[in-house]
């Protein structure tokens, strides 16, 4: 039945990951594991997607909490994925991916049917941090595993474990969506479903060394050279500058979630119109593959692909800093697309280049951590802006964030120390 799954898996996704890797004809430069993941790595988005547009709306209308309360749960559980993200990377390095995901995706499980079973104020707000914690786990795990299932996929592996994350999520979220006008607890329930089938698949078709076995690397010597010189010897300064920039552009683009669709009524623009920025969004990441994979060929270095994204943030915003009609907010979108597209799959690609890959797990955790830091200090920061300052404020200090993110970008990958691995996949 394994079998059965993975040649399925293969010829659902191989024609995706074919496109991505640039290669033709019927051969593809994978192993028959990396559709696999890729199955995996959509439908574990898919179950979180379920909840998390309907968070806020679940809270305020469904159980009567004020938005003070909506927001500190809001935040609770973007902590909580910032520690799932790290654990799960430390558990990796330590354990390999089949157990730590076993146990993470059947305990969201369980906990998205008591949820439904058990509706309330308490049951919520426990199980989303519990379902937020598990699930986050999984995120650097397929990461790391993208590199050591296709060692020469380089960015393009990334890449592909990140458009099949947003498949998952755009499929999950409009479900959810469709879900939650029947009932909430309809919703909760089927996200159960959902993950329970991902553990099932995970159960039955995880199961070469590439899943079950801990990844044991020795450093290479320069990295321990390096390693003996710095305060952050688990990880490195590239890694932790890298991070903090991630972090300071991922608290900037998130508001568009927040901020963004408050100006937009403010203005008297309808709800309708900010949904159709995120369906934009979407078909962009998903449509416009074909396109990236050609202008990757243009960038050889993963730092070139920050600092173009970078670019692509720094307008994006500086068009809303000027602009405030509905075209701006189309061409901003637009723009931030792009460069998410360009940033998000490129961050855990300079991860893997610039740090020692006997330490692979904890530094895709780390850049995952990174990220969900900055969504949540995003909504924080961004209500404080919104309640004090002009629009244009915001949205410049927001450009300003996106500008800093990029220097630590340069920063990152000028003081990064490849390691042999990382010189091998560099140019990819």
């Amino acid at each position: 039945m394994a079998t059965d799954i993975r040649d399925t898996g293969q010829k659902v996704l191989g024609a995706m990951a074919g496109m991505l890797s640039g290669s033709r004809g019927a051969a593809q430069p994978f192993g028959p594991d990396f559709p696999l993941l890729l199955a995996g790595a959509a439908v574990s988005s898919m179950g979180m997607a379920f909840l998390w547009p309907l968070m806020a709306l679940y809270l305020h209308h469904g159980l009567g909490q004020p938005m003070t309360v909506v927001g500190v749960v809001m935040m609770a559980q973007a902590g909580m994925s910032a520690v799932g993200s790290l654990i799960g990377g430390v558990m990796y390095d330590a354990r390999g991916a089949r157990v730590p995901m076993l146990w993470s995706i059947g305990l969201s499980a369980v906990t998205l049917i008591v949820m439904a079973v058990f509706p309330g104020f308490w049951t919520f707000t426990v199980g989303v941090m519990i379902v937020g914690f598990c699930m986050s786990a999984s995120n650097p795990i397929f990461n790391a595993l993208s590199v050591d299932i296709w060692p020469a996929g380089g960015r393009t592996a990334f890449n592909a474990v990140y458009v099949a994350i947003n498949a998952g999520v755009a499929i999950g979220s409009s479900l959810g969506g469709l879900l939650a006008s029947l009932s909430f607890r309809v919703t909760f329930g089927i996200a159960g479903l959902v993950t329970a089938g991902i553990w099932i698949l995970i159960y039955l078709a995880y199961r070469g060394d590439h899943w079950t076995r801990a990844p044991h690397r020795k450093p290479s010597p320069a990295n321990r050279a390096l390693g003996r010189t710095l305060i952050l010897r688990a990880v490195g300064w590239p890694i932790f500058v890298l991070a903090g920039a991630l972090a300071l552009q991922w608290l900037a683009y998130d508001q568009w979630e927040t901020t963004v669709p408050n100006f937009m009524q403010a203005e008297g623009l309808p709800l309708i119109l900010y949904s159709s920025l995120w369906t934009l969004n979407t078909l962009l990441i998903l449509g416009a593959q074909p396109l990236l994979a050609k202008a990757l060929l243009l960038m050889p270095r993963v730092r070139t692909q920050l600092i173009c994204g970078t670019v692509l943030f720094v307008a994006a915003f500086g068009t809303l800093t000027l602009f405030h009609t509905y075209p701006a907010y189309l061409i901003g979108m637009v723009l931030a697309t792009l460069g998410e597209m360009l940033v998000l799959p490129g961050a855990p690609a300079a991860a893997e280049q610039w740090s020692d890959p006997s330490r692979r797990g904890l530094v895709q955790g780390v850049v995952a951590t990174a990220g969900s830091l900055g969504r949540m200090a995003g909504p924080l920061l961004g209500g404080m802006l919104f309640s004090t300052a002009d629009p244009r404020i915001l949205f410049a200090v927001m450009t300003g964030m996106m500008a800093m993110g990029g220097v630590g970008y340069v920063a990152g990958g000028w003081f990064g120390a490849p390691s042999t691995h990382a010189a091998e996949v560099s140019t990819l």
